[in-house]
């Protein structure tokens, strides 16, 4: 009994095929009822953008947060569009790159209102397949996390062994990472160069020469802390991506968290 109606519906498709048929726009449902909240960010300037429950909300530095209900969304070929009377929201399949982060993301982000247009990027991180040119901080040691790891490094931690105050409470190990791959930053204690080489695809390799150290004596929390990442360091095989977060992982199965600072 369908096949008439199919029929009918082709035959429909067929005649207004010149006026677009296939590309008109679909309903969507919106982001935030099954799939939680939506997210995305720009810069120059900066913003956010957030959407859940049928609301889209923005926020940039000059000016107050914008929220508003979503009054018509539909998708044409891969793009979505999510429509409120002064804010048009465009999320498409293409690749994105932050311009501050250098961070990938799935999805490229256009937000319009009244007064500009906005570009950014959404969706999910892209995970790197190599490392070199980055910098990160360690924010967890086999399992136990750094009181300073959220901090960001300074004069303090980023060269300890010419730090005016070795009491400083700021000592956070730190991993460079060169444009080949080679290695070194603070142990939180003492400076380090060499011993790995980043790979891609999650490799990593010991360096044909032995790595170097600075000998500051560190006593008590700093000496432990410098202990355990060098321990950690020396033994790391690979290397994986965790939500933006950095996971080295040991040949005996610990592992070594950092987050990147640029």
């Amino acid at each position: 009994m369908a096949l008439p109606r199919i029929r009918s519906l082709l035959a429909s498709c067929a005649l207004t095929l010149a006026a677009g048929c296939a590309t008109q726009p679909q309903p969507l449902n919106t982001p935030g009822t099954d799939n939680g909240v939506y997210e995305a960010r720009g810069n120059e300037p900066f913003w956010n953008f957030s959407m859940a429950a049928g609301t889209l909300a923005l926020s940039t530095p000059d000016g107050p947060r914008l929220t508003r209900m979503i009054t018509r969304t539909y998708t044409r070929g891969d793009t979505r569009h999510y429509e409120a009377p002064d804010l048009a929201v465009t999320i498409s399949p293409t690749p994105c790159q932050d311009s501050m982060s250098g961070q990938m993301f799935t999805q490229s982000v256009r937000i319009t209102t009244k007064e500009q247009t906005l570009n950014g990027c959404g969706g999910n991180i892209v995970p790197p397949t190599q490392l070199n040119a980055t910098r990160w901080v360690a924010t967890q040691l086999d399992g136990h996390k750094l009181h300073n790891g959220n901090v960001l490094p300074d004069a303090h931690d980023s060269a300890t062994d010419e730090n005016p105050d070795p009491a400083a409470d700021m000592f956070t190990p730190t991993l460079d990472i060169n444009d080949s791959g080679k290695v070194s930053g603070s142990d939180g204690c003492n400076r380090y160069a060499g011993g790995l080489v980043f790979g891609h695809d999650g490799k990593v390799s010991q360096s044909p020469q032995a790595g170097m150290s600075t000998l500051m004596a560190c006593p008590g929390a700093h000496g432990r802390v410098s202990a355990l990442f060098l321990d950690l360091l020396h033994t790391v095989q690979s290397w994986s991506m965790e939500d933006g977060t950095l996971v080295l992982h040991t040949q005996d199965g610990k592992t070594m968290r950092l987050r990147q600072t640029f």
